[in-house]
């Protein structure tokens, strides 16, 4: 008799569990992004305003290694930050760039880990089904530039349920409404180096 219950119990510790986990909204996003850091870099897909406000929107593939090696594809520009070092390619061509000419040379470490401990106003909206896995996601607001993404507004993530990691990230600028979408690809790591001739 006792065994016919077990199903019931197992079932009533897996709920509980699962309401512990998302228990503290702020938590779980101050880690998701946390995360981010700790693996040292990320990659994935942009649309919108990838380099922040004021300058064009793109949209395209970024791989980024903490805290200064980037390589952006989109279909109007690619280029590659390497330490003090960069190229951008025309028709096909890589040339040697001035990096304070590109869109992004670098990330501040610092900057990033003063906005995910400024993250606020976190509630949970539902859950969703990304490409890489069942999520729940997060409506949250803060300030400075998360990994990712500047965050001076109102954000939403998508937080793979059993990594924790985000899947996605929505951006709204508060003073330019300008927006951005990143999908997160944590199926390879990012791979960023100088370009072959």
């Amino acid at each position: 008799m006792r065994d016919r219950f077990l199903p019931v119990a197992l079932f009533a510790v897996l709920l509980g569990s699962g309401a512990l986990a998302h228990a503290d909204p702020r938590g779980d996003v101050q880690h998701a992004f946390s995360s981010i850091l700790e693996a040292g870099g990320f990659r994935g897909h942009a649309q919108g305003n990838v380099f922040g406000p004021g300058l064009p929107a793109l949209a395209g593939e970024v791989d980024v290694l903490f805290p200064d090696r980037i390589h952006a594809r989109t279909d109007e520009i690619e280029f590659i930050a390497l330490g003090n070092r960069a190229w951008i390619s025309t028709f096909g061509f890589w040339t040697p760039a001035d990096r304070s000419l590109l869109p992004v040379t670098a990330f501040d470490m610092a900057a990033m880990r003063r906005a995910i401990a400024a993250i606020r106003d976190v509630r949970m909206e539902g859950t969703a089904r990304t490409q890489q896995c069942p999520a729940h996601v997060y409506h949250f607001s803060t300030t400075g530039r998360l990994p990712a993404a500047g965050a001076d507004g109102e954000l939403r993530a998508w937080l793979c349920d059993g990594s924790g990691r985000p899947a996605r990230l929505e951006a709204a600028d508060a003073r330019s409404a300008e927006k951005l979408i990143f999908d997160f690809d944590w199926t390879r790591r990012p791979d960023v180096r100088a370009p072959q001739d």
